[in-house]
């Protein structure tokens, strides 16, 4: 239900900051916190919601605690209007070094555990106000209901309403311990298939694409293990004959690539293409607006340093 069309002579919208935390939270104790309330306030704010929408909001089945059909179709609108809001005030009166905001940023293993938080460091010299929780990338994890402001990693095929920047497009490389006989002799689809593999699998857009891709090679692949991210992929292939495919992004992120050979592949692989997204709401945000360009500006600086170190001219 499109908020335009509720009836705001029964909806004091001064509520809209509540039912936003009770859509993203699902709960009211922890609605409660986001809003700096005591959780008997925020129920009174729920009881309130319920009667101007004519709807639970929340509903318990068992042991848990759902939004309800209307509070789901509700939510990004609810999103979308209370962003905007905020957004008019905040753009008045914009300061990095004063401004109060939170933000939620979502990434993959190797850079947030290894660059986001060297990116941070140089964020709070100058908007030294900003807090964020960082998130590691999950299965169903997503940027459009609001939930997280800014998402680094590879999403593949991005979700409407969203917008983006493209920081790295790559092919899918192949990674060996360094004693390996694929290290060095010519490489063919026919001899990789002789090698056992070791795959990734957290079922994230990028790694299910390199996966359906190995799967296509052939009915017989031996995958030997699987690992829900790169280095410990990377640590497996250590030591042994297993071969693992990756995204080129391994030596440019990867901590170190000690004990491995990280080679490109001659065939038809697919191109994936390493991104920044956000919610397109937060457009003419000025706060989420300097911080996506600073987050991109030292991830492009970042990448291009790697680049050059490691593939000098």
């Amino acid at each position: 239900m499109p908020i335009e069309s509720m009836n705001l002579s029964r909806l004091n919208l001064n509520l809209l900051p509540g039912l936003k935390a009770l859509l993203d939270t699902q709960s009211v104790s922890r609605a409660a916190q986001v809003m700096h309330v005591t959780q008997s306030a925020m129920s009174r704010t729920l009881g309130q919601l319920r009667e101007a929408l004519n709807d639970p909001i929340l509903i318990r089945k068992g042991n848990h605690i759902y939004l309800s059909e209307k509070a789901v179709s509700l939510h990004e609108e609810v999103n979308r209007v209370v962003h905007a809001a905020s957004s008019i005030f905040e753009n008045q009166q914009f300061d990095p070094a004063t401004t109060e905001r939170h933000f939620r940023i979502a990434t993959g293993h190797m850079v947030l555990e290894d660059v986001m938080p060297g990116i941070i460091h140089s964020v709070w010299k100058q908007a030294p106000h900003f807090t964020f929780e960082l998130v590691a990338l999950h299965p169903g994890l997503t940027v459009s209901n609001g939930k997280i402001d800014i998402m680094v990693g590879y999403v593949g095929d991005p979700e409407e309403g969203l917008s983006g920047h493209q920081l790295i497009k790559e092919r899918v490389c192949l990674v060996v311990c360094e004693d390996h006989p694929l290290a060095r002799e010519p490489l063919s689809q026919e001899r990789l298939l002789q090698f056992p593999f070791i795959m990734q699998k957290n079922d994230q857009n990028t790694h299910q694409l390199m996966n359906d891709y190995i799967r296509s090679l052939s009915d017989k692949v031996k995958v030997r293990a699987f690992a829900p991210s790169i280095m410990a992929c990377m640590n497996l292939v250590k030591g042994t004959d297993s071969v693992f495919l990756a995204t080129g992004s391994v030596q440019t992120f990867a901590r170190n690539l000690e004990g491995v050979v990280v080679r490109d592949v001659p065939m038809d692989v697919p191109e994936v293409y390493y991104s920044m997204v956000w919610p397109e709401y937060w457009a003419l945000n000025r706060a989420h607006r300097w911080l996506r360009e600073f987050i991109r500006d030292e991830l492009t600086a970042f990448i291009e340093g790697r680049q050059i170190a490691r593939f000098p001219l």
